[in-house]
């Protein structure tokens, strides 16, 4: 089933108006017709059924027909933050944590960062925002995952204040048993995580320090050495196996 995110003042008695480059995807790459079912999600993450009722030149008009009791998210809200690194690689990670259920994404400038804030254009942001918004779409989230700007280290230690559970992946202390990202995750009882993944040339011991006086806790991702486009992807499925499926029968 196609579905379209919307902002909340697109929904009105019944209705959705969907504008802009949904109306093109909707009339001219799908060619649906009136009569057609898509669902549309509003900005609290409510999914709706509808029925393609009129097709106009600048919009379409869905009705509503029932508000769907179905929820994809997990039950923790997890951030991720990646050391900064090439944009190619950014937007990679950033289409496969919306599959995985991320509700957030950070890139954060590090000693050992390719790319330097001062390089990173923040016209790059409209660019991560539709990659979200597609992501989503194909994975049929319920809520769209937020893009932080890009931010300095000293910057991101004081956003983790915000967090219930801060951890970054260290291999040299992550090995040990009492670096455990399983174990930590069983314990978690809390809402929100931050997660840090390093850039290419990985977390220095530095920085590693200044995250331990902040709250965080390393974590080992196996036995192997990761890329930094992969590490995020291993973490995401770790917390979303622990969250949604270790249960299952």
């Amino acid at each position: 089933m196609q579905r379209y995110f919307v902002t909340n003042q697109q929904i009105s008695g019944g209705t959705v108006i969907i504008l802009g480059n949904d109306c093109h995807h909707i009339k001219n790459v799908m060619r649906m017709q009136p009569g057609m079912a898509v669902e549309a999600a509003d900005e609290a993450g409510n999914v709706y059924a509808c029925i393609i009722d009129q097709l106009a030149s600048n919009q379409v008009i869905l009705k509503i027909e029932k508000k769907l009791d179905r929820n994809t998210e997990l039950p923790w809200d997890v951030t991720i933050a990646m050391g900064l690194t090439k944009f190619p690689k950014q937007e990679e990670v950033l289409r496969r944590i919306v599959e995985l259920g991320a509700a957030g994404f950070v890139s954060v400038e590090m000693a050992r960062s390719v790319l330097k804030l001062a390089f990173a254009s923040e016209g790059k942001l409209d660019r991560m925002a539709l990659i979200v918004k597609e992501a989503s779409e194909q994975s049929l989230r319920n809520k769209l995952l937020k893009v932080f700007p890009i931010t300095g280290f000293k910057s991101f230690l004081e956003m983790s204040k915000n967090f219930d559970l801060c951890l970054y992946a260290y291999e040299e202390r992550g090995k040990a048993d009492d670096f455990s990202l399983k174990g930590i995750l069983q314990n978690f009882s809390g809402r929100s995580i931050l997660f840090l993944t390093g850039p290419e040339g990985g977390i220095s011991p530095q920085e590693a320090e200044k995250l331990d006086q902040n709250g965080f806790h390393a974590v080992g991702l196996g036995p192997r050495i990761l890329r930094c486009e992969t590490a995020p992807l291993y973490a995401m499925a770790v917390i979303s196996y622990e969250a949604e499926l270790k249960n299952e029968s």
